[in-house]
């Protein structure tokens, strides 16, 4: 049995109580972006002590800029000092780091919790890029650390970052099942739903505040959209037929998924979620399942089987036009497309081993980005340009996290077996 959690998330709520920027502040957006290399290097010095038993604020940004494959994070033993503010930093000092740029600032406890004050600094141009106020409660300032990462991140590549965002995933301990949320580097799970009947193919709504996933009922597979809020959810329609790869659609108003008809076919099938009507999209080969949408919503992608192996299609999101992709080894499932629409991530038959690897939206360009083996369920980041997956290590279900250009691989510190990863949009 499965007992959703219905009483409201409290994700980590922070105010964005100030946001200051210099009148140039775009220009010297562009000027570091040209200059720096994939791996930028970067400095946080220290930003003082926070809450007991939780990571200080400098630790957070460092953990997430060094592991997003797109930064390198100066050894905090070469700082020449500990400023907490752009206007104590020296700049002549700095440079000899080798740093570009700079996160700074300073925590300061209330009554009521944490004030954090952060500034990003170039050490191309030394002047201020940004400067927030964050304001929280203990359970809110590991998300501030996150966010001043986000800040940094953007400043630099002139793109949003990907770390104040959550992460589903299931995690199994013994017999036991939980659908839980996480932010992105693991911290701060919540369960949202629990029992003994195994949980598949967690899928975000594109605002964020559902959860689409497959669990069974009368010995098979069923469709629930939960609302993460109140824990509400609601079955979707299978007329007795077993459903299974959940998505949604970009804007929301539609979910594929993989439906089992006579005789074990399955096909992909599209409804809408405020009418009910339901499009077949696929009517060949015996299996069809796991859709991705584009980025627009215009394509998906998907696995089948109609030529022989699984290998992986894109089709219009009507059905028609449909194309191979995939062709280098036997097995290609469980495709993720980028929501930049630069990468569709997927399980690729390497070497003998399942690997994660990358391929650009016409099927070019394969890249593999972890031959570890046993990997699983890719998911991308909403920037595009991270993704969350599962594989072994040491005999335990394991997520790991890696950039699009393959550097930055890590894993979470997760307890139980964690698998069936999926990003949130934000």
């Amino acid at each position: 049995m499965l007992w959703p959690i219905r009483r409201p998330i409290p994700f980590p709520a922070l105010l964005l109580a100030l946001g200051v920027l210099p009148l140039n502040a775009s220009a010297l957006t562009v000027n570091i972006s040209k200059a720096v290399s994939s791996s930028a290097p970067v400095a946080v010095p220290s930003f003082g002590p926070g809450p007991a038993g939780q990571p200080d604020i400098a630790s957070i940004v460092r953990y997430d800029l060094e592991h997003s494959g797109y930064f390198s994070v100066i050894n905090p033993t070469l700082y020449p000092d500990d400023p907490h503010s752009a206007a104590a930093i020296d700049a002549a000092k700095w440079e000899k780091t080798g740093a570009l740029a700079m996160a700074v600032g300073k925590v300061r406890q209330t009554p009521s919790g944490y004030v954090v004050d952060a500034d990003t600094v170039s050490l191309i141009t030394h002047k201020m890029l940004a400067g927030r106020r964050y304001v929280c409660n203990a359970e809110g300032y590991h998300m501030v650390g996150q966010e001043i990462a986000d800040l940094l991140y953007q400043q630099i590549t002139g793109e949003p970052g990907p770390f104040a965002s959550h992460i589903a995933y299931v995690d199994q301990q013994g017999s036991h099942y939980d659908l839980d949320v996480a932010q992105s580097d693991g911290w701060n799970a919540r369960s949202i739903l629990r029992g003994r009947i195994p949980i598949i193919s967690p899928d975000w709504s594109p605002h964020g505040r559902q959860l689409a996933y497959v669990t069974y009922q009368h010995r098979h597979s069923v469709i629930y959209i939960q609302d993460l809020a109140n824990g509400q959810r609601q079955q979707v329609p299978d007329q007795g037929s077993a459903l299974s790869a959940p998505a949604f659609s970009p804007n929301g108003r539609y979910l594929a998924f993989a439906k089992v008809w006579e005789r074990g076919r399955t096909e992909l099938v599209l409804e809408n979620l405020h009418t009910g009507h339901e499009q077949v999209l696929t009517r060949q080969g015996t299996v069809n399942t796991s859709p991705s949408w584009s980025p627009g919503g215009h394509h998906l992608v998907f696995v089948s089987n109609r030529q022989g192996s699984a290998q992986i299609y894109r089709m219009r999101a009507n059905g028609s036009h449909i194309q191979r992709l995939s062709y280098a080894g036997g097995y290609n499932v469980s495709p993720s497309y980028a929501p930049n629409g630069r990468w569709i991530a997927f399980i690729h038959s390497y070497r003998g081993v399942l690997s994660l690897a990358e391929m650009r939206p016409d099927g070019n360009d394969l890249q593999v980005l972890y031959d570890g083996g046993n990997c699983e369920h890719p998911s991308f980041a909403e920037d595009g340009r991270m993704l969350v997956f599962a594989t072994h290590r040491g005999g335990q279900k394991v997520l790991g996290e890696v950039a699009a250009n393959g550097k930055g691989l890590h894993f979470l510190d997760i307890a139980g077996q964690a698998n069936e990863p999926a990003w949130s949009p934000g």
